[in-house]
């Protein structure tokens, strides 16, 4: 809790700068605003940045003249490492010339209290804070993000650094599968990732003659078609959720 307008403000610009240094490239929207009262006035909003482990997607994707897709993990599913879902991952931005990657994320809802135009009051939930509490917080990946952004984006000034970490992953990292330090995420049949791994050779070779294509002028729909492929079609189209949920399992 903050208390005073000199401590909000000198905490809500720390917290912006260090987000917009950390978290890059740190994206903050308003999906919704809703006045509850003549004082209060209730604010949906968003704030995303690319995973650190994801900085080698734009180049490739720029190389390859790919576009990037971001989606939102489902915070409810186990994530699992697959080696084929990176062979699944690059066949179809072969064909499709779309690179989907997750997203890292947060949501939230805060509700401002104003008086004669200032705010006298701010109160704020995040959604995986509450699935957390819920029980219900099961992806490593979404775990990590709301701990990410905890960190670096809520922490009170004069909290002890390690201190507020420690309670953060109390609050939303215990009990996700994969999430502890000496946890290991659930993985796959180690004979499906031999041949994960040579498939993965095979797309990366055809992504080198690829990018040759494109630097040399030579046309590239004739070779790989317009059509896309469906992959992952076990669990439904390559629109869905649980199609997004599979390929986020890569990372």
């Amino acid at each position: 809790t903050l208390r005073g307008a000199s401590a909000y403000s000198a905490a809500a610009t720390r917290w912006d700068a260090d987000a917009a240094a950390l978290l890059k490239p740190y994206r903050t929207s308003v999906s919704r605003l809703v006045p509850l009262d003549g004082q209060r006035v209730a604010v949906r909003w968003r704030a995303a940045w690319d995973p650190a482990s994801l900085a080698w997607a734009p180049p490739l994707a720029r190389l390859l003249g790919w576009e990037i897709e971001r989606f939102d993990l489902d915070p409810e599913v186990v994530s699992n490492f697959r080696w084929m879902a990176i062979f699944e991952l690059f066949a179809a931005a072969l064909r499709t010339r779309v690179l989907r990657l997750p997203a890292a994320s947060v949501e939230g809802r805060a509700v401002y209290c104003l008086e004669e135009g200032r705010c006298v009051a701010h109160e704020e939930s995040l959604d995986l804070v509450r699935t957390a509490d819920s029980g219900r917080l099961r992806n490593r990946r979404a775990a990590e993000n709301i701990a990410e952004f905890l960190d670096v984006a809520r922490r009170p000034d004069g909290s002890e650094p390690e201190e507020w970490a420690a309670a953060v992953r109390a609050r939303v990292l215990s009990g996700v599968p994969g999430a502890g330090a000496l946890h290991l995420e659930p993985s796959e049949d180690p004979s499906e990732g031999v041949f994960a791994l040579g498939c993965f050779a095979l797309v990366a070779a055809c992504a080198v003659r690829l990018s040759a294509g494109v630097i040399g002028g030579e046309a590239t729909t004739e070779a790989f078609g317009e059509g896309g492929v469906a992959v992952c079609e076990e669990i439904g189209a390559r629109r869905s959720v649980d199609f997004s949920q599979c390929v986020s399992d890569l990372f």
